[in-house]
């Protein structure tokens, strides 16, 4: 008996090194489709083989067709509650005015490109100081995705401190719906924003009867950034009081700026600077840039 067991153990031996070398290949893993990346950015378009019922069932309702200013709009109207100030003070918008320059238009093309099983997901990292002395990465991450007519926003992490952002991406990649997770955040629920209701399994001495880090967004309703300024470390540090800024999305004034309409002073050959055209307008339109921003702009995509 004893040369058969010393006679299998090579094959044995041989068997398990081919299942550890080839386990991670085994274990099903999610899809992702790439939108836009930068530096300290991402959006991409992911379809879930591991998670909860609905991500993995999906049925989203995309691709999803949104204007620019909408879109806009609905993320400088996301404010969350930091949780260790009180009152107003503590509320911070999701995506202040910088990072909605750059996601902007990659989450609009996301929506545009996702098919029914994929969701939006983002990334980003935002930077911090402390008395201009202490500076912290803040990683923010989650997902977006349309179901029954509403937009969904569903959030991994908000503000975390990390030392890196691709030790982040890697940290947090899994589906956001599977568990309410939060830490010292919440979502500052406005007219047309609802809270994910947590359906009852079992009994649950301490669980909450919905999910603090899933927004459910109405489509209908027509959003705006509240009227007070909030006022951001960045712009304290970069911009002196003297100095008058140029406005920004979160700014939307009362007084909207002169409609600019197409214009027919020349023909266009080029499809491809008419539509860089069409947008830039709608971006003035919308409030999102100023006059100026706009002219020099055109300016760039008309000259030869």
């Amino acid at each position: 008996m004893e040369p058969q067991r010393s006679r299998h153990l090579p094959l044995i031996t041989l068997l398990i090194t081919l299942f550890l070398s080839t386990g991670c290949s085994l274990i099903p893993r999610n899809q992702a489709r790439p939108i836009a990346s930068g530096e300290n950015w991402r959006v991409r378009l992911v379809k879930y083989s591991v998670g909860s019922d609905l991500i993995t069932k999906a049925g989203f309702e995309h691709p999803f067709q949104i204007s620019l200013a909408k879109l806009n709009n609905i993320l400088a109207s996301i404010y969350i509650q930091d949780k260790n100030v009180i009152g107003k003070k503590g509320h911070q918008q999701l995506f202040p005015a910088k990072v909605r320059r750059v996601l902007l238009q990659p989450l609009h093309d996301a929506f545009q490109k996702a098919k029914p099983d994929e969701v939006i997901d983002f990334a980003f990292v935002q930077g911090k100081s402390f008395l201009w002395i202490f500076n912290h990465d803040l990683f923010t991450s989650g997902i977006f995705f349309k179901k029954n007519g509403k937009l969904n926003l569903v959030m991994r992490v908000v503000n975390f401190q990390c030392d890196s952002y691709p030790e982040a991406l890697r940290q947090f990649v899994s589906d956001p719906t599977q568990r309410a997770i939060t830490n010292d955040w919440a979502f500052v629920l406005r007219p047309g924003m609802t809270l994910k209701k947590r359906t009852k399994r079992g009994f649950a001495l301490f669980q909450k009867p919905y999910f603090p880090n899933w927004v459910i967004i109405d489509l209908g309703r027509e959003y705006r950034p509240e009227k007070r300024r909030i006022k951001h470390f960045e712009r304290l540090m970069k911009a002196p009081p003297s100095v008058k800024e140029n406005p920004s999305p979160v700014d939307f004034r009362p007084v909207r700026p002169e409609i600019i309409k197409p214009q027919a002073h020349k023909s266009i050959d080029n499809p491809e600077v008419r539509k860089k055209l069409q947008v830039l307008r709608e971006l003035y339109n919308s409030g999102a840039i100023s006059r100026s921003t706009y002219e020099r702009k055109k300016e760039e995509l008309l000259s030869p």
